[in-house]
């Protein structure tokens, strides 16, 4: 969204697309989602309808953010809708099974 959001304000998104990311030889992929209640991003359902150059924008970023670290970053291609939800799934279960296991303890 274009409107500045508070660290640990709660937003209702969605999930458009997963950016495959490498992150220091480490796999990092990042959720791309937008704000369900933005008037002007809640119509995207999937990746493939943001702008071109929006896109750029958000690729270029995570491939410069770490440079001042003299850290690499490699991002992939964006990835649909459906990749994301699944990475969130994925994510889900692994904290899940986190947690189960550190109740056993």
């Amino acid at each position: 969204m274009d409107e500045p959001v508070l660290p640990g304000t709660f937003l209702r998104a969605r999930a458009i697309g997963l950016m495959p990311m490498i992150d220091q030889g480490e796999k990092d992929d990042k959720i791309i989602a937008v704000c369900a209640d933005d008037p002007e991003f809640r119509h995207y359902k999937d990746i493939k309808e943001i702008p071109p150059h929006r896109l750029a924008e958000i690729r270029r970023f995570f491939e410069d953010y770490k440079k001042n670290e003299n850290k690499k970053v490699d991002v992939e291609d964006f990835l649909p809708a459906e990749a994301a939800v699944e990475a969130i799934k994925y994510s889900m279960d692994l904290y899940a099974s986190y947690i189960v296991e550190s109740l056993r303890q």
